[in-house]
Order: C-alpha cells, then structure tokens, then sequence
C-alpha cells in the first residue's frame, strides 16, 4: 500500500493500478543499493519487481493472478494475453530460477555480485518492456514519476543541514 509522500504525488485515479509499477521500482532501488553487501537479498528484490510488475499489467487489465510467487505461472498468463519478446521470457524464467530458492535457502551456492548485476539488469529490461506496452504504459510513467520525485525528496532532505535540538 502507498503512504506518506507516495499518496502526495501520485493523482488518485491512477494510484492503484500504478501502485505495483511504483513497489517494483522500490525493488530494484534496493537491489540496486545491496547488490555488493548482500547480492542474496538483492537478487531477490529482482524477482519480487519482476513478479509486482507482471501482476501490475494482470491488474491493469482486470485479470485474475494468483498469490503464488511463480514467475513462470505468471508469465503463461500474459503470454495468453500478448507476446512478449523471446529474451524478456527467458529473464523471467531465469529470475524464477533464484525465486524459490532463496525463499527456502536451497541454492548450493549464494548468488555471487555478478549474479546481482546481471539480475538488476535484466528486472530493468523486463520492466522496460512492460512500460511500451500501450495499456498500462501511463500506469508505469506516473510509478516512475512518484518514484524520482520521492527519490529527490529524500536527497533535498539529506541535503539539509541538521537542525539544532533545543
């Protein structure tokens, strides 16, 4: 749910269907930020904004989606609805492939930085091509709006020199 500054700048008629957009671009801002110290949390922020951005086109739509995390069920149901191309499936896919296991801790080995990297870079293909898609690209626009402006808030107020207690 939005709250605080989010409600503030995103308008009331597209707040809920752009609030998945909006949670997704939160996701990827965190791995971004623990791809070096904890390349395991970052990872799965990835596959937590593919799953918010999918369920965000799903909703946007009216469709039904499950409560289930499975990239791949998600998927078959848009591929349903529309073709998306060829690498966007198979990063959907790849990302599922961490999902479960980092939930339950059954990799062999913890996602490396490198493995952080790629899945940043690829959640942001995956988000990029679900923004030209023309039913919910406003949708996804004003998530990416609230979600710079937010940002630059928190840089203005950082920005700020402390104010004295009295």
């Amino acid at each position: 749910m939005l709250c605080g500054k989010e409600r503030l700048f995103m308008s009331v008629q597209l707040r809920r269907k752009a609030e998945l957009f909006y949670i997704a671009l939160g996701d990827v801002w965190s791995a971004e930020q623990l791809q070096y110290g904890n390349p395991n949390n970052a990872v799965w922020h990835c596959t937590q904004a593919a799953e918010k951005t999918m369920k965000g086109y799903l909703y946007c739509l009216n469709k039904e989606y499950g409560h289930d995390h499975n990239l791949d069920e998600l998927i078959e149901s848009i591929n349903d609805l529309i073709k998306l191309p060829t690498e966007i499936n198979d990063y959907i896919i790849d990302l599922n492939r961490y999902s479960s296991k980092l939930r339950y801790r059954s990799m062999k080995t913890d996602p490396t930085t490198e493995d952080a990297k790629v899945a940043i870079s690829r959640t942001k293909q995956i988000m990029d091509a679900f923004s030209k898609i023309p039913d919910i690209s406003n949708y996804v626009t004003e998530a990416k709006e609230v979600h710079a402006k937010i940002l630059k808030s928190i840089a203005d107020e950082e920005s700020q020199p402390d104010k004295p207690t009295s």
